[in-house]
Protein backbone atom coordinates (compact mmCIF):
# COMPACT_ATOMS: atom_id res chain seq x y z
CA UNK A 1 0.00 0.00 0.00
CA UNK A 2 1.79 3.05 -0.95
CA UNK A 3 1.72 6.74 0.76
CA UNK A 4 -0.35 5.11 3.82
CA UNK A 5 -1.26 8.13 5.73
CA UNK A 6 -3.65 8.75 8.53
CA UNK A 7 -6.10 12.03 8.14
CA UNK A 8 -6.01 14.14 11.45
CA UNK A 9 -7.96 17.15 12.88
CA UNK A 10 -5.74 19.75 14.47
CA UNK A 11 -7.88 23.40 15.29
CA UNK A 12 -9.39 22.43 12.02
CA UNK A 13 -6.58 22.17 9.36
CA UNK A 14 -6.83 18.64 8.07
CA UNK A 15 -2.83 16.51 8.25
CA UNK A 16 -1.87 13.64 6.19
CA UNK A 17 0.26 11.63 8.45
CA UNK A 18 2.29 9.15 6.85
CA UNK A 19 2.34 6.66 9.08
CA UNK A 20 5.10 4.55 7.99
CA UNK A 21 7.15 7.18 7.77
CA UNK A 22 6.55 8.22 11.40
CA UNK A 23 7.65 4.78 12.64
CA UNK A 24 10.60 4.34 10.46
CA UNK A 25 12.85 6.60 13.10
CA UNK A 26 11.58 4.56 16.30
CA UNK A 27 13.94 1.77 16.12
CA UNK A 28 12.85 0.02 18.64
CA UNK A 29 9.47 -0.23 17.29
CA UNK A 30 7.95 -2.51 14.94
CA UNK A 31 4.56 -1.44 13.33
CA UNK A 32 2.95 -2.89 10.49
CA UNK A 33 -1.00 -2.83 8.77
CA UNK A 34 -2.47 -6.29 7.38
CA UNK A 35 -5.21 -7.00 5.25
CA UNK A 36 -7.80 -9.22 6.62
CA UNK A 37 -6.11 -12.23 5.06
CA UNK A 38 -3.25 -11.36 7.26
CA UNK A 39 -0.77 -10.09 4.44
CA UNK A 40 1.34 -7.08 5.51
CA UNK A 41 -0.11 -4.16 3.86
CA UNK A 42 2.64 -1.46 5.44
CA UNK A 43 5.97 -1.87 7.46
CA UNK A 44 8.26 0.03 9.25
CA UNK A 45 12.06 -0.36 8.75
CA UNK A 46 12.43 -1.98 12.01
CA UNK A 47 10.72 -5.07 10.61
CA UNK A 48 12.02 -4.63 7.51
CA UNK A 49 15.81 -5.05 8.72
CA UNK A 50 14.59 -7.32 11.80
CA UNK A 51 13.21 -9.75 8.77
CA UNK A 52 17.03 -9.41 7.12
CA UNK A 53 15.10 -7.71 4.13
CA UNK A 54 16.53 -4.78 2.12
CA UNK A 55 13.14 -3.35 0.96
CA UNK A 56 9.92 -2.89 2.59
CA UNK A 57 8.01 -3.86 -0.05
CA UNK A 58 9.31 -7.52 0.36
CA UNK A 59 7.27 -8.06 3.33
CA UNK A 60 4.09 -6.62 1.08
CA UNK A 61 1.40 -9.26 0.79
CA UNK A 62 3.27 -11.62 2.65
CA UNK A 63 2.25 -13.62 5.89
CA UNK A 64 4.22 -14.00 8.95
CA UNK A 65 4.50 -17.38 8.14
CA UNK A 66 7.06 -16.87 5.44
CA UNK A 67 9.53 -15.29 7.54
CA UNK A 68 9.35 -16.57 10.96
CA UNK A 69 9.50 -19.70 12.84
CA UNK A 70 6.18 -22.19 12.59
CA UNK A 71 5.77 -22.06 16.13
CA UNK A 72 5.49 -18.16 16.88
CA UNK A 73 4.09 -17.68 13.07
CA UNK A 74 0.87 -19.51 14.03
CA UNK A 75 0.32 -17.61 17.24
CA UNK A 76 0.92 -13.98 15.49
CA UNK A 77 -1.66 -15.31 12.77
CA UNK A 78 -4.18 -17.20 15.54
CA UNK A 79 -4.35 -13.50 17.42
CA UNK A 80 -4.45 -11.61 14.36
CA UNK A 81 -7.89 -13.80 13.31
CA UNK A 82 -8.61 -12.56 17.05
CA UNK A 83 -8.93 -9.46 16.65
CA UNK A 84 -10.29 -9.05 13.50
CA UNK A 85 -13.26 -11.36 13.92
CA UNK A 86 -13.97 -9.81 17.41
CA UNK A 87 -12.87 -5.91 16.97
CA UNK A 88 -11.33 -5.91 20.32
CA UNK A 89 -7.76 -4.86 20.77
CA UNK A 90 -4.83 -6.70 22.17
CA UNK A 91 -3.21 -4.34 24.45
CA UNK A 92 0.42 -4.67 25.57
CA UNK A 93 0.43 -8.30 25.94
CA UNK A 94 3.97 -9.88 26.84
CA UNK A 95 5.59 -11.78 24.07
CA UNK A 96 8.37 -13.51 22.73
CA UNK A 97 9.57 -12.55 19.17
CA UNK A 98 12.42 -14.32 17.49
CA UNK A 99 13.52 -12.63 13.89
CA UNK A 100 15.43 -14.21 11.15
CA UNK A 101 18.73 -12.03 11.70
CA UNK A 102 19.13 -11.40 15.64
CA UNK A 103 18.48 -13.69 18.20
CA UNK A 104 15.23 -14.19 20.61
CA UNK A 105 13.51 -10.86 22.44
CA UNK A 106 10.83 -9.61 24.94
CA UNK A 107 7.95 -6.95 23.29
CA UNK A 108 5.29 -5.64 24.14
CA UNK A 109 2.42 -6.44 21.52
CA UNK A 110 -0.70 -4.06 20.74
CA UNK A 111 -3.17 -4.96 17.65
CA UNK A 112 -5.92 -2.47 16.95
CA UNK A 113 -8.49 -3.18 14.53
CA UNK A 114 -9.02 -0.64 11.55
CA UNK A 115 -12.46 0.00 10.49
CA UNK A 116 -13.62 1.67 6.83
CA UNK A 117 -14.70 5.08 7.73
CA UNK A 118 -17.85 4.23 4.38
CA UNK A 119 -18.94 1.20 5.62
CA UNK A 120 -18.16 0.83 9.79
CA UNK A 121 -16.80 -2.81 9.11
CA UNK A 122 -13.21 -3.72 10.07
CA UNK A 123 -11.00 -3.47 6.85
CA UNK A 124 -7.76 -4.39 8.39
CA UNK A 125 -5.32 -4.83 11.48
CA UNK A 126 -2.62 -1.96 13.09
CA UNK A 127 -0.25 -3.56 15.43
CA UNK A 128 2.76 -2.30 16.94
CA UNK A 129 5.47 -3.90 18.98
CA UNK A 130 7.97 -2.27 21.47
CA UNK A 131 11.13 -3.58 22.54
CA UNK A 132 11.48 -4.75 26.23
CA UNK A 133 15.20 -4.08 27.02
CA UNK A 134 17.33 -6.46 29.08
CA UNK A 135 16.14 -5.71 32.36
CA UNK A 136 19.13 -5.58 34.79
CA UNK A 137 20.93 -3.47 32.20
CA UNK A 138 17.73 -1.35 31.62
CA UNK A 139 17.84 -1.09 35.98
CA UNK A 140 21.37 -0.43 35.92
CA UNK A 141 20.93 2.82 33.16
CA UNK A 142 18.58 3.78 34.95
CA UNK A 143 20.26 4.47 38.48
CA UNK A 144 18.02 2.71 40.31
CA UNK A 145 19.97 -0.04 42.76
CA UNK A 146 15.95 -1.15 43.98
CA UNK A 147 15.44 -2.54 40.72
CA UNK A 148 18.99 -4.34 40.05
CA UNK A 149 18.69 -6.17 42.83
CA UNK A 150 14.81 -7.24 42.27
CA UNK A 151 16.12 -8.67 38.90
CA UNK A 152 18.99 -10.62 41.31
CA UNK A 153 16.61 -11.39 43.48
CA UNK A 154 14.00 -12.87 40.81
CA UNK A 155 17.32 -15.19 38.85
CA UNK A 156 18.49 -16.05 42.02
CA UNK A 157 14.94 -17.64 43.34
CA UNK A 158 14.21 -18.97 40.44
CA UNK A 159 12.61 -21.93 42.41
CA UNK A 160 11.05 -20.08 44.92
CA UNK A 161 10.00 -16.64 43.56
CA UNK A 162 8.68 -14.23 46.26
CA UNK A 163 5.49 -13.20 46.05
CA UNK A 164 5.34 -9.14 45.05
CA UNK A 165 4.79 -8.09 48.56
CA UNK A 166 8.14 -9.84 49.79
CA UNK A 167 9.94 -8.67 46.48
CA UNK A 168 9.38 -5.18 47.19
CA UNK A 169 9.76 -5.53 51.18
CA UNK A 170 13.49 -7.16 50.08
CA UNK A 171 14.02 -3.90 47.94
CA UNK A 172 13.56 -1.41 50.84
CA UNK A 173 10.02 -0.42 48.61
CA UNK A 174 6.40 -0.13 49.50
CA UNK A 175 4.37 -2.55 47.08
CA UNK A 176 3.04 0.63 45.25
CA UNK A 177 6.35 2.27 45.05
CA UNK A 178 8.05 -0.51 43.47
CA UNK A 179 5.00 -1.47 41.23
CA UNK A 180 5.35 2.12 39.92
CA UNK A 181 9.17 1.80 39.30
CA UNK A 182 8.82 -1.56 37.30
CA UNK A 183 6.27 0.11 35.61
CA UNK A 184 7.80 3.29 34.43
CA UNK A 185 11.29 1.65 33.92
CA UNK A 186 10.40 -1.79 32.39
CA UNK A 187 6.87 -0.87 31.02
CA UNK A 188 5.75 -4.20 32.60
CA UNK A 189 3.60 -4.68 35.78
CA UNK A 190 5.80 -6.56 37.89
CA UNK A 191 3.81 -9.83 37.35
CA UNK A 192 4.89 -9.77 34.02
CA UNK A 193 8.73 -8.74 35.02
CA UNK A 194 8.94 -11.86 37.19
CA UNK A 195 7.17 -14.19 34.44
CA UNK A 196 9.58 -12.64 32.11
CA UNK A 197 12.83 -13.73 34.16
CA UNK A 198 11.89 -17.39 34.66
CA UNK A 199 10.64 -17.81 31.26
CA UNK A 200 13.82 -16.36 29.94
CA UNK A 201 15.89 -18.71 31.83
CA UNK A 202 13.63 -21.85 30.45
CA UNK A 203 14.54 -20.61 27.35
CA UNK A 204 18.03 -20.84 27.86
CA UNK A 205 17.01 -24.38 29.26
CA UNK A 206 15.24 -25.35 26.08
CA UNK A 207 18.43 -23.95 23.66
CA UNK A 208 21.43 -25.30 25.31
CA UNK A 209 20.36 -28.63 27.47
CA UNK A 210 18.84 -31.90 26.96
CA UNK A 211 16.99 -31.34 30.14
CA UNK A 212 13.40 -32.83 30.22
CA UNK A 213 10.44 -30.42 30.34
CA UNK A 214 9.38 -31.81 33.56
CA UNK A 215 13.16 -30.83 35.15
CA UNK A 216 13.01 -27.64 33.59
CA UNK A 217 9.71 -26.86 34.72
CA UNK A 218 11.00 -27.04 38.28
CA UNK A 219 14.19 -25.28 37.94
CA UNK A 220 12.06 -22.19 37.05
CA UNK A 221 9.74 -22.50 39.81
CA UNK A 222 6.87 -23.84 38.40
CA UNK A 223 5.09 -26.49 40.42
CA UNK A 224 5.09 -29.29 37.60
CA UNK A 225 5.26 -29.61 33.94
CA UNK A 226 1.29 -28.89 33.32
CA UNK A 227 1.95 -25.38 34.63
CA UNK A 228 5.15 -24.80 32.80
CA UNK A 229 3.25 -25.63 29.68
CA UNK A 230 0.45 -23.64 30.53
CA UNK A 231 2.67 -20.20 30.83
CA UNK A 232 4.80 -21.21 27.93
CA UNK A 233 1.81 -21.13 25.49
CA UNK A 234 0.29 -18.58 26.47
CA UNK A 235 3.98 -16.38 25.95
CA UNK A 236 4.70 -18.26 22.84
CA UNK A 237 1.97 -19.70 21.40
CA UNK A 238 2.80 -23.41 21.98
CA UNK A 239 4.24 -26.53 23.93
CA UNK A 240 8.27 -26.27 25.38
CA UNK A 241 8.52 -29.19 23.63
CA UNK A 242 7.69 -27.92 19.91
CA UNK A 243 8.90 -24.95 20.26
CA UNK A 244 12.22 -26.43 21.22
CA UNK A 245 12.25 -28.34 18.35
CA UNK A 246 10.70 -26.09 15.62
CA UNK A 247 13.53 -23.39 16.96
CA UNK A 248 16.36 -25.96 16.75
CA UNK A 249 15.74 -26.13 12.79
CA UNK A 250 15.34 -22.62 11.78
Amino acid sequence: MKGLTSLLEMDGLSLVLPLERVFDDLPNVVFFIKDRAGRYLAVNRALMERCALAEKARLVGKRPSDFFPTALAERYERQDRRVLESGKPVLDQLELHLYPNRGRGWCLTSKYPVLDRRTGKIAALMGISRDVEDSASRAASHGLPELAQAIEVLQTRLQDPPEMAELAELCGLSTVRFTRLVQRVFHLTPRQLAMKVRLDEALHLLATTDSSLSDIALETGFCDQSAFTRHFRRMTGVPPGIFRSQTARQ
